[in-house]
């Protein structure tokens, strides 16, 4: 198209030619608005409704950089069974808060812990948890790996399903 090369990283100009938008600011500006849209479209937060009908009756089992990190068995009232990758288990129940999603374990209540809050999101790139502390996201994130029925395999009576 005239003097523009256009690859997959973008437009390049010729060494004899100055920089000029080829559309119309109000154009430009349309796409941009679009390109936005279409981009938050594939990365959409997930509430506590959706969380919930996504969970129940599930497992969710969770990676952090690849490797595993745990999975969680959801069941009715928002009850919730942990099992991390070592193969200890916790029981614990989820509940909306803020807009967040906050899980509390029966073994971090009796240890004085707060609650550990998440914002998940979906889209066409997969599933992630970021935990949220104060407010702000710490820096963990985690990816979803698979689901399934499957009960979680957790020692002692009265543990999985």
């Amino acid at each position: 198209v005239g003097g523009w090369r256009i690859g997959r990283v973008g437009a390049r100009l010729r060494s004899d030619q100055r920089w000029s938008l080829p559309l119309s600011p109000r154009l430009f500006a349309a796409y941009a608005l679009c390109a936005g849209l279409a981009s938050a479209a594939f990365a959409e937060s997930v509430g506590p409704d959706a969380f919930e009908t996504m969970s129940e009756g599930r497992t969710l089992h969770f990676t952090l950089d690849g490797e595993p990190y745990g999975a969680e068995q959801y069941f009715s009232d928002r009850r919730a069974l942990w099992r991390h990758a070592d193969g200890t288990c916790s029981w614990g129940r989820w509940y909306p808060r803020d807009g967040l999603i906050c899980f509390e374990y029966e073994a971090g209540a009796e240890e004085g812990q707060e609650p550990q809050c998440w914002t998940f999101e979906g889209g066409a790139s997969g599933f992630s948890a970021a935990l949220i502390e104060a407010g702000a996201p710490t820096g963990l994130t985690l990816d979803l790996d698979r689901t399934d029925t499957a009960p979680l395999d957790c020692p002692g009576p009265g543990v999985g399903s």
